[in-house]
């Protein structure tokens, strides 16, 4: 798994996918279902579980860092669009802040990660981490808007 250098972005577009469609199917057969928004605190939460998937699924993988948010911006900019959630202009939009937001939530969790590995005993610390970090961004989010 050393090679698979891509495995970040391929994880963050199955679970990109996967909200997406199940958003679809809400949508389709629940209507009366209020579906959440594509927003910031959203984003960092899609993030998170594709990072706690590639730490989980493809530990020690290479990352390709200037692939990362040219990447990212292409999956959140392209698959709501595909999915008929938003126009040309806004999935263009949603590309440049998704980009901006993966970028950064990788580089804040992989240094996190750093920081605690104490070897393959400690399972719950990227879980805990994650989650302490999802609380930062939605404070952080709360102090922007």
């Amino acid at each position: 798994m050393k090679k698979n250098t891509y495995f970040l972005n391929t994880a963050l577009a199955v679970v990109l996918g996967g909200a997406l469609l199940a958003a679809v199917l809400v949508r389709t057969f629940a209507p009366i279902i209020i579906i959440l928004p594509l927003n910031i605190p959203n984003m960092v939460l899609l993030s998170l579980v594709a990072l706690l998937a590639d730490h989980y699924f493809a530990n020690g993988a290479k990352r390709c860092y200037i692939c990362i948010p040219v990447l990212s911006a292409l999956t959140f900019g392209l698959l709501p669009f595909a999915a008929c959630f938003v126009g040309v202009w806004d999935a263009l939009k949603l590309g440049v802040v998704g980009g901006v937001v993966f970028t950064v939530v990788t580089v804040l969790f992989t240094s996190i990660q750093d920081r605690l590995s104490s070897g393959p005993d400690c399972k719950a610390a990227p879980v805990l981490s994650a989650f302490g970090l999802y609380l930062a961004a939605q404070c952080f989010t709360g102090i922007l808007l």
